[in-house]
């Protein structure tokens, strides 16, 4: 049989204002991770488009290999168009983006503790789950255009991890990327600081008698 107690009106008042708080947090920080989301989908669409311009332009300044063949109906310009490349883009950013294992609060049994450690933790774990991910995303992209034949090496751009290209040079996510995952961040500490206050007031009124 569980504990019962009786939560005074200003407590319950202050509960209340706090979940409200808490939830408002949450779709907050729902928000700001679609916009993250579509940010990628234009900065992956962007690199795509940029690379295949090197590699036809200046291959030996691109991260595709030399021999790539991009299907062209003349040089530099791709079979695929701008809006089937978007699309395929977009689903492959969804994937691997849009869902719960890298946004906290999709989360609904967040952990009490609300240190500047734990926060930080938080922060530089979900940055790296981000960026590898990232790095996958870019390893996708290019596979719609550049296919591995039996036995061909790997351009040093890329590794094979679990059977899928991932892009391992130099990554600096877009401004629109950085903005919103700082902002996101942001969010993430107050949803935090608020989870923990609510944690610790619920403690506190089943301790009174």
């Amino acid at each position: 049989m569980g504990v019962e107690y009786v939560v005074s009106d200003d407590s319950q008042e202050e509960l209340d204002s706090m979940q409200e708080r808490l939830e408002d947090t949450r779709v907050k920080m729902e928000l700001e991770t679609l916009v993250f989301i579509e940010a990628t989908k234009k900065f992956t669409s962007e690199w795509i488009q940029r690379e295949m311009e090197i590699a036809a332009n200046s291959p030996e300044n691109a991260v595709f290999p030399e021999n790539l063949r991009l299907h062209n109906k003349k040089a530099g310009e791709s079979n695929l168009d701008l809006k089937e490349l978007s699309l395929k883009i977009s689903d492959i950013v969804e994937t691997h983006l849009n869902h719960g294992d890298y946004w906290i609060h999709r989360n609904v049994l967040l952990q009490p503790d609300s240190s500047r450690d734990y926060v930080e933790f938080k922060k530089e774990k979900i940055r790296k789950d981000l960026t590898s991910s990232v790095r996958k995303i870019l390893g996708c992209a290019t596979e719609i255009f550049w296919k591995l034949e039996e036995g061909e090496p790997e351009n040093k751009a890329w590794v094979n991890e679990l059977g899928r290209r991932k892009y391992v040079c130099f990554l600096r996510f877009s401004d629109e990327m950085t903005a919103s995952l700082n902002h996101y961040f942001e969010l993430l500490e107050k949803l935090l600081i608020l989870n923990h206050k609510i944690k610790e007031e619920i403690l506190l009124e089943g301790k009174k008698p």
